[in-house]
């Protein structure tokens, strides 16, 4: 029931094709007039009812008795015997970078349990509403970046309560770090205690604390980042530099907002010559193995289709008649398409800002596993070893020459 054209194309694995595809779906909560954007995936965990492990749009009902459909309330339960992961994308993207990561991990997943997948378009972004307009002078004290945070946060709980989902565990990519570890300090009671995350971003500390914390706080412990964690440039803007917050989150997020647009104008072939000129070599093979045919075009394509989701486009409602949606909108909330500004506002951001420091704000995972390129240029390492030492239970994995391996067997293994 997607009627984008992703059902359908294939992927090599172990040396044969396989199915890919993720449900793009809409939810209008009827409480709050929100609209949430997100994308979904099924991976079913018993092999021998198809050669695929990933569940078509038609069958989700009936794989397993996992999907039921509950008509007294007109919801779709997930059941408790199944695994769910909630998937935070980074600054840019938007929740359709789901189907990389799905068709990554489809055909080695061998797991006996089914295992969903969601993401979230965060508001402002792909058809999600907008978090309320507050100013940091509003009688609540809260500032626009945590108002943001805490919708998005919110609009999880809104989709995991229409599925009826207890816990989640949670995976992440670069800038999805701060929601994802967001989440765990507002919801923990709906955390599994498991988290994956790739690229860290961290967020800045410069060792002063701040009064959220009360007697939580360890006075013996030095919570000041590392000099070296971010750019140059980055270190400029929050000195403010270029401008204020808003101004420049604003201008980065138009930025960020024209990636399709980019992609679209400019040669296919320029485009992967000028992206492979940035790799090492191990990078240009992994490269050439994942796209081996058309100069890597099919990366273009995908790239250009993860990054423009538009107004929420081919998303199907599951509480309301999409004949009419436009129609039956009531007193929405509307898109206001300020996703990609109030990112790169909460990149902007230190820990004492968004009151979310993460020892001890972050209760006590039971497991967080952290991959990061030893070389990586944007974000830099220091800030995932930096994570490492603040949090408990947590294991960073170095990959060499940037090559981020996050093996299938560790989604399997939680």
């Amino acid at each position: 029931n997607c009627p984008v054209s992703i059902k359908g194309r294939s992927i090599v694995g172990r040396k044969k094709m396989m199915q890919r595809s993720i449900s793009l779906k809409a939810y209008r909560c009827p409480q709050t007039g929100r609209d949430i954007h997100y994308s979904f995936a099924h991976l079913r965990g018993d092999r021998q009812q198809s050669s695929s492990p990933l569940s078509s749009n038609n069958d989700e009902a009936q794989t397993n008795n996992i999907l039921k459909n509950d008509e007294s309330n007109n919801t779709t339960i997930i059941g408790p015997s199944a695994a769910c992961w909630i998937f935070f994308y980074p600054a840019g993207p938007n929740r359709r970078l789901l189907e990389a990561v799905i068709s990554r991990y489809t055909p080695e997943f061998q797991c006996d349990r089914d295992v969903f997948f969601i993401c979230l378009n965060r508001p402002g972004k792909g058809g999600t509403s907008s978090s309320s307009s507050i100013t940091a002078t509003d009688a609540s004290n809260i500032s626009p970046e945590q108002e943001y945070i805490r919708t998005a946060c919110n609009d999880i709980i809104t989709i995991i309560d229409y599925y009826q989902v207890p816990k989640v565990s949670l995976l992440y990519m670069c800038a999805g770090s701060t929601f994802a570890y967001s989440f765990a300090k507002l919801h923990s009671e709906r955390t599994t205690g498991y988290m994956l995350g790739m690229s860290s971003w961290i967020l800045r500390h410069d060792g002063n604390r701040s009064n959220d914390e009360g007697s939580n706080a360890d006075s013996t412990i030095d919570y000041s980042t590392p000099s070296n964690m971010n750019s140059k440039i980055h270190s400029w803007a929050m000195r403010g530099y270029f401008g204020s917050k808003s101004t420049v989150s604003s201008l980065a997020g138009g930025v960020v907002g024209s990636v399709p647009g980019l992609f679209n104008s400019l040669p296919q072939h320029w485009v992967v010559d000028g992206f492979k000129k940035e790799l090492s070599d191990n990078e240009r093979k992994e490269f050439d193995a994942q796209y081996p045919e058309d100069g890597g075009v099919a990366f273009v394509k995908m790239m250009t289709w993860s990054h423009g989701d538009g107004d929420g486009d081919g998303s199907i409602f599951v509480n309301v008649d999409n004949s009419n949606v436009d129609e039956s909108n009531g007193n929405r909330i509307p898109n206001r398409n300020d996703g990609n500004a109030n990112d790169i506002a909460v990149c902007l951001s230190t820990q004492q800002d968004l009151g979310m420091e993460y020892k001890p704000s972050v209760p006590k995972q039971k497991r967080v596993l952290l991959w990061h390129g030893e070389n990586d240029r944007m974000v830099s390492v220091a800030g995932a070893e930096y994570l490492e030492s603040m949090l408990s239970n947590a294991t960073l994995f170095m990959c060499q020459k940037g090559l981020i391996r996050v093996q299938c067997s560790s989604f399997q293994e939680i």
